[in-house]
């Protein structure tokens, strides 16, 4: 049983945060990752704030703007078990350390094109606690 949860999990996580490598086992076919860095970022979504037209509005103008700087890659999650279920989280995924230091310098500013002001706006007024709130980066250290 031990073995069913630990393939599950990775798996689970593989398909989460985006892959380049299939790796194949008896219970499921996944990618496995080659991110060395992820970050995981809690929001809350204002309660009056329609969850579709959220998810759409992240899906459609927020995702592309992470996603177009070499290195990064953006996935919304929404809770399906446990302490944060139908809450959502950002992942940003790395590449490398040296990625995520380029985009995300440890002075603090910000490098890159993160668009107009007016999507971050507008993805605020939907949520109670943003991206830049709360957050952990987990470097890889095994597999």
């Amino acid at each position: 049983m031990k073995t069913f949860k630990k393939v599950f999990l990775f798996a689970a996580l593989s398909m989460l945060i985006g892959c380049d490598e299939k790796v194949e086992t008896k219970m499921v076919e996944v990618k496995q990752s080659s991110f060395e860095v992820i970050a995981m970022h809690d929001i809350e979504v204002k309660a009056d704030t329609d969850l579709t037209e959220f998810e759409s509005f992240v899906k459609e103008n927020i995702a592309p703007i992470y996603n177009n700087m070499e290195g990064q890659y953006f996935t919304l999650v929404k809770g399906d078990r446990g302490v944060r279920t139908n809450k959502y989280t950002v992942v940003l995924t790395f590449d490398s350390v040296d990625d995520r230091n380029r985009i995300y310098p440890p002075s603090g500013e910000f490098v890159g094109d993160f668009g107009p002001d007016e999507i971050w706006e507008a993805f605020d007024a939907m949520l109670d606690k943003g991206i830049g709130e709360g957050h952990t980066d987990y470097v890889r250290v095994g597999e």
